[in-house]
């Protein structure tokens, strides 16, 4: 084969770049194990190594990892002694702010590691997710280290879960139609099940109805149509409505006004990782926090735009389900 096809060249790109990451993990799981902590290795090389071939070129840009939440603070310690910076200091964020996961960096080797303690789409608490996932897993080879991963369901489910956190991207539909393609109806029953355990139906359904074959699928599992707000702005690039949606979940004047106030001026170590302008000195993070408030009201319209049209297209679901349960009795 000519070595400026582009494919062979795509291919060997994209193995460089997967050497990279699984070096990054092996590191930092070596450092997680050293501190007593164990960890679950999400998507990446679980992924590629299961439903791609090594001509298809499948790279992945960071390493995932899922540990128990009661060690995720020792855990970002235990990176941070290795040279892993956390992308913003999360105990100077409320927390209703703290996403599943959070993201540290090792700069002098471009590595990213995001550490997880939930994923998107899950209610269930951080303890629970962890102790369902974690009581079947499979291990693969990294280097010359074996890790653990999630079980085949378990893959099944995150990569619903993704697609529907993620708008339904390219990318990720294209890893789940080849799952769909390739999986058994039969591990998918047991993907859902798993996704009942951890109350992450609405996602898992969401996600797998964005593909035709995953509507198919969804029809014979007896999946209802998704009905969660959070879910419904996620999966529609409407991400900027979730404000609104805590917002009027929110219990009380005091926790709304709170919500406004970090939302409009976030403690200084998110603003850094928010706004390369407030990583310029102390002038910079002024003038980050003078164009903040701004930059909030002038995404307020949409955003509200955007919960409304969530919230009709659910009550129009809720309406045709109740319509359709009224017939069937």
């Amino acid at each position: 084969m000519d070595s400026d096809d582009p494919r062979r060249v795509a291919a060997i790109t994209a193995a460089a770049a997967r050497l990279r990451v699984d070096s990054a993990a092996t590191v930092a799981i070596a450092a997680l194990e050293r501190a007593g902590i164990p960890s679950l290795v999400l998507k990446g090389p679980s992924i590629a190594r299961w439903l791609f071939a090594p001509e298809d070129a499948r790279a992945y840009a960071d390493c995932d990892l899922l540990i128990p939440s009661d060690r995720f603070e020792s855990a970002v310690a235990a990176l941070a002694a290795i040279g892993f910076e956390p992308e913003y200091e999360e105990s100077s964020m409320p927390s209703w702010w703290r996403e599943h996961a959070l993201t540290l960096i090792r700069r002098e080797h471009r590595a990213i590691v995001d550490l997880h303690r939930n994923l998107p789409g899950v209610h269930a608490d951080d303890q629970l997710l962890w102790a369902t996932l974690s009581a079947s897993t499979e291990s693969i080879t990294l280097g010359a280290s074996s890790v653990r991963t999630l079980s085949e369901p378990g893959r099944l489910m995150h990569l619903a879960l993704h697609a529907a956190q993620h708008g339904g991207s390219h990318r990720d539909l294209e890893v789940l139609r080849r799952a769909l393609a390739q999986v058994d109806e039969a591990v998918w029953r047991r993907a859902a099940e798993l996704a009942r355990q951890v109350d992450a139906t609405a996602a898992f359904t969401q996600g797998l109805i964005m593909v035709p074959a995953g509507q198919e699928l969804a029809s014979k599992l007896g999946l209802g149509p998704p009905l969660d707000m959070d879910v419904e702005l996620r999966a529609t690039g409407a991400v900027e409505a979730l404000t609104v949606a805590r917002l009027l979940a929110a219990g009380g004047i005091s926790a709304r006004a709170a919500l406004i106030r970090h939302k409009l001026f976030p403690p200084a170590t998110f603003l850094r990782a928010w706004s390369p302008l407030a990583r310029r000195g102390r002038l910079g993070l002024v003038l980050a926090y003078l164009y903040r408030p701004i930059w909030v009201l002038r995404r307020t319209p949409r955003a509200l735009r955007g919960w409304s049209d969530a919230r009709k297209r659910l009550k129009n679901r809720d309406d045709a389900r109740n319509r359709v349960d009224a017939d069937s009795h």
